[in-house]
Parts: C-alpha cells; structure tokens; sequence
C-alpha cells in the first residue's frame, strides 16, 4: 500500500481521472478554507507535503475497524510523515532517560513512577515537619481520662 493508494480510496480531493488534485483544505469549522487545484497529486512526489492529506486523511487511521487495514494505514503515513521529515509521535524519547515513551504523556513508565515516589516522599516530609513545628511535645493531660 501506498499513499496514492490510500489518497484514492480515502482523500476528498482526488480527482477520478488520477492526475489532478482539487487542493481543497478544510478548516476548523469543516468549511472549505482554499480550493486551487494542482495538477497532479502531491503524494506522488516523495518529500512534497500535502496539508490535506496530515488534517483530514491521516488521523482516519484510528477509526478503521480492521486490524491488519489500520495497521498497514498507519504504516504508510508513518513512511509519509519520515519523506517530508515531520516527526512522528512514537519517536519521543522521554527527557530523562532517553527511552521511547507513549503517546500523550510527559516521560516514559519507569520515570514517572520514580519521579511519582520522590514527589511523594517529599510531600510527606514536608507535612511531618510542619506537624512537628505546630504541636509541641508534651504528654497527655491524664486528668480527663480518669474519670
């Protein structure tokens, strides 16, 4: 599969004919932004970036019911988004150990838990010692107990 293949079956902007492009984009409120039609697909050339195509046609990936499909999609516009030397999201390293982290979060497994537990540790340091600091050590009053 390829991103021709995939701009034919799924890419509003593809032409029957093959050869042009209708170089519609759609903007936020899913209203036409430009349409200036371009002569062939920019797919078709290796490094062209096509704004349509990363908007509209590349997060359809997550709503294709077939495994095997999705996984092939995903594929090709992981090879798309490398060409026109976009970074790709399972290429985040995390910042402190460098190891490669999962969408949408800040660092990988391992160093949240850690930094989690320091955090923790601290927090809990801080609450003993201004607990020390507001009560003072003095033993019970037995008197209210005796009777």
């Amino acid at each position: 599969m390829t991103a021709l293949q995939i701009a034919r079956e799924h890419c509003a902007n593809w032409r029957g004919d093959g050869k042009r492009c209708l170089g519609a984009v759609i903007d936020d409120d899913l209203r036409i932004r430009r349409c200036t039609p371009k002569p062939k697909c920019l797919l078709g050339t290796p490094g062209e970036r096509c704004l349509y195509f990363e908007e509209c046609v590349a997060p359809m990936a997550r709503s294709i019911a077939n495994e095997e499909y999705r996984r092939r999609f995903e594929a090709v516009v992981r090879e798309y988004r490398l060409a026109a030397k976009l970074p790709c999201a399972e290429e985040r390293a995390c910042p402190i150990c460098g190891k490669p982290m999962e969408p949408r979060k800040q660092f990988c497994f391992a160093c949240a838990a850690q930094r989690r537990r320091e955090s923790t540790r601290l927090s809990m340091k801080r609450s003993r010692r201004e607990c020390e600091q507001s009560s003072e050590k003095r033993p019970l009053a037995v008197s209210n107990l005796e009777k």
